[in-house]
Parts: C-alpha cells; sequence; structure tokens
C-alpha cells in the first residue's frame, strides 16, 4: 500500500517499463525479447524485501554495514527466481542478479564488466537510474530530468553501456512522453543525497 512501511517505489514494483521496452527496441532486440524485458522488469529489485525498513527508508547517509546490506538484494532477488523455467521468470532472475554490474567493472555482485553483462541488465540500469534520480525518495527529491539525462551521458562507458545511452539519448522525445502520460504523483519532499548516497541505495 503507498502509505504503508513499505514504500511502492523502493521495493521497484513499480518501474520505468515501457521507455525500457523502447530502449530494448531500439538496441535491436526481437519483439519476443522486447516483451519479456518489458515484462520481468518490475521485479529487478524484488530482492529489496529482504531488507529492513530501517534501512530502505533512512533519510541520512547509509553506514558501510548498511550497505553491505542493501546490495544483498540482489542476490535475494536472484534466489527468489531461481528454479523457475517460465521464460519471463529466467529474464527477471537476470535482470534483478545483473543490473547493478557497471561497464567498466566497479559494480556489483560479480564485478562483470561490459558485454560480459547481460543486454538486458545494461538496459534496466539505464532506465532505473534515470528513474531513480527524478523519483521523489525518503531521502532525497526528485531531480529535472535534464540533470538525470546528463548524469546518464557523463557516466557512459563508466557506469553504463556507451552505446545504449546513446541509444537511449535518441528516444527522450519518446521517454519524456511515456513518463508525462504515466507519471506517479508527486508525493512529499525530502532532502537531496549526494551522488554517492544515491547509488549506496541501489
Amino acid at each position: 500500500a503507498e502509505d504503508g512501511i513499505r514504500d511502492y517505489k523502493v521495493t521497484g514494483v513499480q518501474t520505468c517499463a515501457l521507455p525500457i521496452w523502447a530502449l530494448a527496441r531500439v538496441a535491436g532486440q526481437d519483439a519476443a525479447v522486447q516483451d519479456l524485458i518489458y515484462m520481468a522488469s518490475p521485479l529487478h529489485d524484488i530482492g529489496k524485501i529482504g531488507v529492513p525498513d530501517g534501512i530502505l527508508l533512512k533519510k541520512g547517509r547509509l553506514t558501510e554495514e548498511e550497505q553491505i546490506v542493501m546490495r544483498r538484494h540482489v542476490e535475494y532477488g536472484a534466489e527468489m527466481l531461481s528454479d523457475h523455467d517460465a521464460p519471463v521468470l529466467r529474464m527477471a532472475r537476470s535482470i534483478a542478479q545483473n543490473h547493478h554490474e557497471k561497464w567498466d567493472g566497479t559494480g556489483y555482485p560479480r564485478g562483470l564488466q561490459g558485454e560480459a553483462i547481460p543486454i538486458e541488465a545494461r538496459i534496466v540500469a539505464i532506465c532505473d537510474v534515470l528513474d531513480a534520480l527524478t523519483s521523489v525518495r525518503p531521502y532525497k527529491v526528485a531531480w529535472p530530468t535534464p540533470d538525470a539525462v546528463r548524469f546518464l551521458k557523463d557516466n557512459a562507458g563508466l557506469h553504463f553501456d556507451p552505446t545504449l545511452v546513446e541509444q537511449f539519448i535518441g528516444i527522450q522525445a519518446e521517454v519524456a512522453d511515456i513518463r508525462m502520460r504515466y507519471a506517479d504523483p508527486v508525493r512529499g519532499s525530502v532532502a537531496q543525497p549526494d551522488l554517492q548516497d544515491l547509488n549506496d541505495r541501489r
């Protein structure tokens, strides 16, 4: 519930699935794969249900120990989605496990680099960060979309697949239209964190 203990945005059940679908399309994925990524992507952060609310909803900086607990959500998610034969759940497991890997190899949990990161996870990573930056969270206000897009550009080749970032920038008019038509209501105002704090919480 929106007013319950768990914020419906924090667990990732509501996500930018249509921009993900649009990026999968321009990235050259066939229609069946586009649909699988679209259907699976809302489960990318399902493992956060295993993270205590005191960490998920904390308004101050996470401690080093809390960051370690937060990062375990990818392992929890992959485990929850394992042992399923349905293609959409296999896709969801890949996304949940790998969407925090970074193009330069500095991500987690396995430190995968470049094209060793499954493309579905690279696609979701871009859209997930845009959504996180431009949404209200218990610990931050929403960024203006141009600032969030600039962050993607600045981190192309570091955090993100540079080719996918370029393709995503090329469909910003479509993405903006999607986000405007399906935007969540703005709820509340909280302190703006620094970028490291935001990254620690993802």
